[in-house]
């Protein structure tokens, strides 16, 4: 009894295992805003991104004012240096760290703060307003003319039906405790029942090293199903193969720590083990 007790304490334990961290590490690097930011920090440093998100910055722009005819080949000039070499501003930085805060708390909208005069959006979006404002600035700055733009522009960049799981996950990545509280009573409670206890964390290091090689597997899937949505806009594009780069990244950083935790209790288990066997022996 007290064999198998132990041994459903450990699968339990795995199970639980293999849900909280997934969602601890979801909740620590995409719902909440700080950690969002430095997953996406990499992404502003993209070659690619960059020329992207200038040319929606300065698109947006353009569509948005109007200078006299005097100032439209100065201005025209900044544009194109905006277009070609926005990222090598020393604002740069900061307004793209502003973009992914303010796109953030679009996506994650607080259900208290809805409301008819601000609806929540449809659909997933990245608002490059901030960096509309840096090449304003730049404008009045050479023009002398004040350039009034609006605070948003956003840029899709999913579908409603992903929308709807970003809204899953801020509901229910917070929870991760709960599974997290679980796995650690159940490992507990098969050391309290197990009659070998190095044989138990042998096998119980054995287990959380096949739970992390299943994390790295699933999260190569999920990065390739996400791949494949097609959402037809070059910035939209460009921001997923990024992004899910970054969560691959991110994630297995935490799947090599798991790994390590699994090979320590593998070998204290295994020393615990021979030592025992040893004295077995000479007694």
């Amino acid at each position: 009894m007290r064999t198998f007790v132990s041994a459903a304490a450990v699968i339990l334990s795995l199970l639980l295992a293999a849900v909280a961290v997934p969602t601890a590490w979801v909740d620590s690097n995409i719902v909440r805003e700080d950690g969002f930011v430095r997953l996406t920090a990499a992404l502003g440093k993209d070659q690619a991104f960059q020329h992207s998100l200038a040319m929606a910055a300065v698109g947006s722009l353009e569509s948005a004012i109007e200078l006299p005819a005097a100032a439209e080949q100065l201005a025209a000039g900044i544009l194109e240096d905006a277009a070609t070499s926005m990222q090598s501003w020393p604002e740069f930085p900061g307004a793209w760290d502003e973009t992914i805060r303010k796109s953030h708390r679009l996506n994650f909208t607080d259900p208290s703060s809805v409301t008819e005069e601000t609806p929540a959006p449809t659909s997933l979006i990245l608002d490059v307003g901030p960096l509309v404002g840096l090449v304003a600035a730049r404008l009045t700055a050479a023009t002398g003319l004040p350039v009034d733009v609006p605070d948003a522009a956003l840029i899709n960049i999913g579908a409603p039906s992903q929308r709807q799981l970003v809204e899953r996950a801020a509901a229910f990545a917070p929870l991760w405790w709960v599974p997290a509280l679980g796995a650690l009573v159940s490992l507990c409670l098969a050391f309290v029942a197990a009659r070998r206890r190095s044989r138990l964390a042998v096998f119980a290091g054995l287990g959380f090293a096949v739970v992390a090689a299943v994390w790295t597997a699933s999260a190569g899937i999920a990065g390739g199903v996400v791949g494949s949505m097609a959402s037809g806009n070059p910035v939209a594009e460009v921001f997923k193969r990024e992004f899910v780069a970054a969560c691959q990244a991110g994630f297995g950083q935490w799947v090599v720590l798991a790994l390590a935790g699994a090979g320590g209790l593998v070998a204290l288990g295994a020393v615990a083990w021979a030592v025992s066997s040893g004295r077995r022996r000479t007694a």
